[in-house]
Protein backbone atom coordinates (compact mmCIF):
# COMPACT_ATOMS: atom_id res chain seq x y z
CA UNK A 1 0.00 0.00 0.00
CA UNK A 2 1.45 3.34 -1.05
CA UNK A 3 -1.06 5.72 0.52
CA UNK A 4 -4.24 5.74 2.60
CA UNK A 5 -6.98 8.37 2.35
CA UNK A 6 -9.50 8.73 5.20
CA UNK A 7 -12.24 11.14 6.15
CA UNK A 8 -11.91 13.13 9.37
CA UNK A 9 -14.46 10.86 11.04
CA UNK A 10 -12.72 8.91 13.75
CA UNK A 11 -14.14 5.57 12.62
CA UNK A 12 -12.35 5.70 9.25
CA UNK A 13 -9.04 6.40 10.96
CA UNK A 14 -9.68 3.61 13.49
CA UNK A 15 -10.44 1.21 10.64
CA UNK A 16 -7.17 2.08 8.89
CA UNK A 17 -5.26 1.46 12.14
CA UNK A 18 -7.11 -1.81 12.77
CA UNK A 19 -6.05 -2.92 9.28
CA UNK A 20 -2.42 -2.43 10.32
CA UNK A 21 -1.83 0.62 8.15
CA UNK A 22 -0.22 2.82 10.82
CA UNK A 23 3.03 3.11 8.88
CA UNK A 24 1.44 3.99 5.53
CA UNK A 25 1.32 7.70 4.63
CA UNK A 26 -2.23 8.86 5.37
CA UNK A 27 -4.16 11.83 4.05
CA UNK A 28 -7.37 13.19 5.59
CA UNK A 29 -9.80 14.35 2.90
CA UNK A 30 -13.27 15.40 3.99
CA UNK A 31 -14.65 14.98 0.50
CA UNK A 32 -14.83 11.30 1.56
CA UNK A 33 -17.09 12.04 4.56
CA UNK A 34 -20.50 10.34 4.70
CA UNK A 35 -23.48 12.21 3.30
CA UNK A 36 -24.80 14.85 5.68
CA UNK A 37 -28.13 13.52 6.92
CA UNK A 38 -28.89 16.88 8.57
CA UNK A 39 -31.80 16.68 11.02
CA UNK A 40 -31.72 12.87 10.66
CA UNK A 41 -28.08 12.56 11.70
CA UNK A 42 -28.67 11.62 15.35
CA UNK A 43 -31.14 8.86 14.53
CA UNK A 44 -30.40 5.22 13.69
CA UNK A 45 -30.03 4.60 9.98
CA UNK A 46 -32.70 1.88 10.10
CA UNK A 47 -35.21 4.40 11.43
CA UNK A 48 -34.67 6.98 8.70
CA UNK A 49 -33.42 5.19 5.61
CA UNK A 50 -36.84 4.17 4.32
CA UNK A 51 -37.97 7.80 4.36
CA UNK A 52 -34.69 9.31 3.15
CA UNK A 53 -34.08 6.51 0.65
CA UNK A 54 -37.48 7.04 -0.92
CA UNK A 55 -36.91 10.81 -1.10
CA UNK A 56 -33.46 10.43 -2.70
CA UNK A 57 -34.62 7.64 -5.01
CA UNK A 58 -37.31 9.91 -6.45
CA UNK A 59 -35.21 13.11 -6.45
CA UNK A 60 -31.41 13.07 -6.03
CA UNK A 61 -31.49 16.82 -5.46
CA UNK A 62 -33.63 16.35 -2.30
CA UNK A 63 -31.94 17.99 0.70
CA UNK A 64 -33.01 16.81 4.16
CA UNK A 65 -33.38 19.70 6.64
CA UNK A 66 -29.84 20.92 7.38
CA UNK A 67 -28.34 18.16 5.25
CA UNK A 68 -26.97 17.41 1.81
CA UNK A 69 -28.40 16.13 -1.46
CA UNK A 70 -27.17 13.03 -3.29
CA UNK A 71 -26.24 15.34 -6.16
CA UNK A 72 -24.01 17.43 -3.90
CA UNK A 73 -22.35 14.35 -2.39
CA UNK A 74 -21.77 12.89 -5.86
CA UNK A 75 -20.08 16.10 -7.01
CA UNK A 76 -17.71 16.26 -4.03
CA UNK A 77 -16.86 12.55 -4.16
CA UNK A 78 -16.38 12.82 -7.92
CA UNK A 79 -13.88 15.63 -7.35
CA UNK A 80 -12.05 13.46 -4.79
CA UNK A 81 -11.97 10.47 -7.15
CA UNK A 82 -10.79 12.61 -10.07
CA UNK A 83 -7.88 13.79 -7.94
CA UNK A 84 -6.81 10.16 -7.35
CA UNK A 85 -7.35 8.59 -10.78
CA UNK A 86 -3.99 9.38 -12.34
CA UNK A 87 -2.03 8.43 -9.21
CA UNK A 88 -4.05 5.20 -8.92
CA UNK A 89 -2.76 3.99 -12.28
CA UNK A 90 0.75 3.63 -10.79
CA UNK A 91 0.22 3.46 -7.01
CA UNK A 92 -1.88 1.46 -4.58
CA UNK A 93 -4.25 3.86 -2.86
CA UNK A 94 -6.65 2.71 -0.19
CA UNK A 95 -9.61 4.95 0.62
CA UNK A 96 -11.24 4.16 3.95
CA UNK A 97 -14.62 5.81 3.85
CA UNK A 98 -18.35 5.41 4.39
CA UNK A 99 -21.14 3.62 2.49
CA UNK A 100 -22.54 6.47 0.41
CA UNK A 101 -19.14 7.79 -0.77
CA UNK A 102 -18.17 4.24 -1.77
CA UNK A 103 -21.33 3.89 -3.83
CA UNK A 104 -20.86 7.36 -5.32
CA UNK A 105 -17.20 6.70 -6.24
CA UNK A 106 -18.17 3.42 -7.89
CA UNK A 107 -20.95 5.09 -9.88
CA UNK A 108 -18.64 7.99 -10.83
CA UNK A 109 -15.86 5.68 -12.03
CA UNK A 110 -18.40 3.72 -14.09
CA UNK A 111 -19.65 6.93 -15.69
CA UNK A 112 -23.02 7.09 -13.97
CA UNK A 113 -24.97 9.86 -12.34
CA UNK A 114 -26.11 10.43 -8.76
CA UNK A 115 -29.43 8.69 -9.45
CA UNK A 116 -27.57 5.35 -9.51
CA UNK A 117 -26.23 5.69 -5.95
CA UNK A 118 -29.48 4.50 -4.37
CA UNK A 119 -29.37 1.33 -6.52
CA UNK A 120 -26.24 0.01 -4.77
CA UNK A 121 -25.82 -1.52 -1.32
CA UNK A 122 -22.55 -1.57 0.55
CA UNK A 123 -22.05 -3.85 3.54
CA UNK A 124 -20.05 -3.00 6.65
CA UNK A 125 -16.34 -3.76 6.31
CA UNK A 126 -16.69 -4.54 2.62
CA UNK A 127 -14.05 -3.97 -0.03
CA UNK A 128 -14.52 -2.36 -3.43
CA UNK A 129 -11.54 -2.22 -5.79
CA UNK A 130 -10.67 -0.68 -9.10
CA UNK A 131 -7.61 -1.88 -11.00
CA UNK A 132 -5.64 -0.02 -13.65
CA UNK A 133 -5.77 -1.30 -17.22
CA UNK A 134 -4.57 0.25 -20.47
CA UNK A 135 -7.76 2.30 -20.92
CA UNK A 136 -8.17 3.47 -17.30
CA UNK A 137 -9.58 1.90 -14.15
CA UNK A 138 -11.96 -1.06 -14.11
CA UNK A 139 -14.15 -2.36 -11.29
CA UNK A 140 -12.67 -5.63 -10.08
CA UNK A 141 -14.46 -6.14 -6.74
CA UNK A 142 -17.65 -4.60 -5.38
CA UNK A 143 -18.99 -5.04 -1.86
CA UNK A 144 -16.70 -8.01 -1.19
CA UNK A 145 -16.80 -9.02 2.47
CA UNK A 146 -13.88 -11.24 3.50
CA UNK A 147 -15.70 -12.33 6.68
CA UNK A 148 -18.43 -13.99 4.55
CA UNK A 149 -15.79 -16.26 3.03
CA UNK A 150 -14.26 -17.53 6.27
CA UNK A 151 -15.38 -21.08 6.95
Amino acid sequence: MDRVVVSSRRRTQQTARAAGLDDVPTTVDDRWTEIDFGAYDDRRIGEVMAELGAAWASDVSYVPPGGESMTSLHERVGDAVADLVEEATTANILVVTHATPIKSATVWLLGGGAEMIMRLRVSLASITTFRPVAHGLVLSEFNWCPARHIA
